[in-house]
């Protein structure tokens, strides 16, 4: 039996390679417009098939561990599954064929969070939020080296060679989890069923709103630089940048969510979400980029946060399943708005007026977010 440190450790750790691997993309967009001269639009596309499968499958997947006490291998296999994924996408002869095998990395996804969620919260039930907070602060490495790795890679091999560099430490996490977990207890009492009610829903519509903002931005801001004249190296550098403050801002995030709870925490940030699309939808240069930072900072901050309501909602035998609920609609409503703002600014011919735009998807969030602290309890 592995000690709540051990667990915790190793979750950190591999939290770094799954969100590596689920925010690389955007880093790979400049080069594959380029193979394929493809426009907004069908970068979106692209981005909506990869983040697909994640949304979907999350609440199936979770429940499914909960029930049949299957943790340790969901976990694993979808390492190996998105480690596929990414081979398969490297040897892609034409868009179309690399947007169907993406979905491959979307379900690889699917599997880490409601699992991940689970163990740490058994493993300190009173003290979620800050665990989760530092178990957060693996995802904001992943986030923070993918662009900036992906970048490199693809300028001193190609794109094709970078995914395929990708893979493998996504095999080797795979392995390394599915020998030192232990195997959680199956629960035959977890119905999906009960997990789905009104304080989820809340929850994830809330939450799921808020992000829209911060994946769109994530998506989009590689390529907009280099189509504004940056060098994809230069541009790559600058996203990892912004998420840098991700690995302060999870930490954080549980340690308020632990102290003050979810309602005010969710508000606060989401305003300041609101406030730095605004600002930048009126600037450019420098201040817009600091202000792309900002949304990060407070998007990632909210991770760890949505992460602890969720388990406190679905409670000790439905921590899986609510966490896939969240995160599945968290999930699909990011894959969704990603080909909408693409086509918008093949619309607009903008986009930067695109992505101004999601500020709406954060202004809708704030009536559910009202409904955070009493729906949780």
């Amino acid at each position: 039996m592995r000690s709540p440190r051990a667990i915790l450790g190793a979750f950190v750790a591999a939290h770094v390679f799954n969100d590596f691997y689920a925010t690389v993309l955007p880093a790979f967009l400049p080069a594959l417009a380029r193979e394929w001269d493809l426009d907004y639009a069908e970068l979106g596309l692209l981005s909506f098939a990869f983040s697909l499968l994640t949304g979907i499958l999350q609440p199936l997947l979770g429940h499914a561990a909960d029930r049949e006490g299957k943790r340790r291998f969901m976990v694993s296999v979808g390492f190996f599954v998105g480690s596929l994924g990414f081979l398969c996408m490297a040897a892609a002869p034409s868009f179309w064929v690399i947007t169907v095998v993406s979905l491959l990395c979307g379900l690889g996804t699917a599997t880490y969070h409601p699992q991940a969620t689970a163990f740490i919260v058994n493993a300190y039930p009173n003290d979620r939020g800050r665990m989760l907070g530092i178990h957060g602060w693996g995802g904001s490495i992943g986030h923070f080296l993918a662009p900036a790795v992906a970048t490199i890679a693809i300028a001193a091999l190609d794109w094709r060679w970078a995914m395929v560099i990708i893979a493998i430490p996504l095999t080797i996490t795979g392995l390394s989890l599915h020998s030192y977990l232990p195997e959680s207890t199956p629960n035959p009492q977890a119905s999906l069923r009960g997990a789905i009610g009104r304080p989820i829903i809340v929850a994830s519509l809330a939450f799921g709103l808020s992000n829209i903002v911060l994946y769109s931005f994530v998506t989009f801001v590689v390529k907009m630089l280099v189509d504004e004249g940056w060098t994809e190296t230069t541009a790559g550098a600058t996203l990892t940048a912004m998420l840098l403050v991700g690995a302060v801002a999870q930490p954080v995030g549980g340690q308020i969510y632990d102290r003050f709870g979810g309602r005010r925490l969710f508000i606060g940030a989401n305003l300041g979400v609101i406030g730095a699309v605004l600002v930048f939808s009126q600037t450019t240069g420098t201040i817009s980029l600091i202000a792309v930072g900002v949304v990060a900072m407070f998007g990632f901050g909210l991770f760890p946060v949505s992460l602890a309501m969720a388990s406190k909602i679905g409670g000790e035998t439905r921590t899986g399943s609510s966490v896939g609920i969240l995160f599945g609609v968290t999930g699909l409503l990011g894959a969704v708005a990603r080909p909408a703002v693409g086509a918008l600014a093949e619309a607009l011919g903008d986009i930067r007026l695109a992505l101004a735009w999601t500020v709406v998807c954060a202004i809708a969030a704030l009536p559910f977010a009202m409904q955070l602290e009493r729906e949780e309890t």
